[in-house]
């Protein structure tokens, strides 16, 4: 059976060389082996001793701002962000290519967190210790769910949604100060230790690494393809060009 011809242009993704897939494994690994390590060593030690050192500067507003990252970025909030960003990409703008890229990306980043936590299970600092301003526990501290969302929620941004080294530059900026609250807000309200939210941006970063050489070798040129992806890419670019 003929596939029907693509009259679509590629997205050009960055990160396309097979050479990432055994860079992320690596990367990967690393992680792991550094989530062990801190179990072994870290807790107690420099890792509880930081969330203890931030207990001293909590007030109200950063209160109230780390219990909302808390409430937002939980799974089900997770799950209906990815779903609204994805559905306006793909029913409203009509970039159905652009929709899938982003939603698994960022997906891959995000759930490889959990592998993460099976492997490492890491049990969540003593609250009684750090203060802890909501109650975790479980042998899941390592890494940081919340973080390796918001981690994986920045690389799409960038990598997928931003189109010039301009908006990639901005993208970066704004996210990784995105990212970089999140991170903080886990070890201000005492549930995670400074290595659970490094963890997270790298194997979060790992998971992306090895996803991107195949969608944009293997996925997205079947995906083209695709009749239903062909109508609607090009229905947006006549309502673009007014044609």
């Amino acid at each position: 059976m003929k596939h029907p011809t693509s009259s679509i242009p590629p997205l050009r993704l960055p990160w396309r060389s097979w050479w990432l897939l055994p860079v992320s494994v690596v990367l990967f690994v690393f992680t792991l082996s550094m989530g062990v390590l801190a179990t072994r060593f870290g807790s107690p030690g420099v890792d509880l001793n930081v969330d203890v050192s931030l207990i001293a500067d909590r007030n109200q507003a950063l209160t109230a701002l780390a219990l909302i990252i808390n409430a937002v970025l939980t799974p089900m909030g997770n799950i209906i962000i990815l779903v609204v960003v994805c559905v306006v990409l793909m029913f409203v703008l009509r970039r159905p290519l652009t929709a899938l890229a982003f939603g698994s990306t960022v997906a891959v980043g995000w759930v490889s967190s959990e592998i993460g936590k099976v492997a490492v299970a890491r049990l969540r600092p003593p609250g009684s210790v750090t203060h802890a301003l909501i109650l975790e526990n479980g042998h899941d501290s390592f890494p940081s769910g919340h973080t390796a969302f918001a981690a994986a929620l920045v690389w799409g941004a960038i990598l997928i949604l931003a189109r010039t080294p301009r908006q990639r530059a901005i993208t970066a900026v704004i996210g990784g100060l995105f990212a970089v609250s999140v991170a903080s807000s886990r070890l201000y309200l005492g549930v995670h230790y400074p290595t659970d939210v490094a963890g997270s941006l790298l194997i979060s970063t790992a998971a992306i690494l090895f996803w991107l050489p195949l969608w944009n070798n293997l996925i997205e040129p079947r995906l083209r393809q695709v009749s239903r992806i062909n109508t609607m890419s090009s229905q947006a670019q006549r309502m673009h060009t007014g044609k």
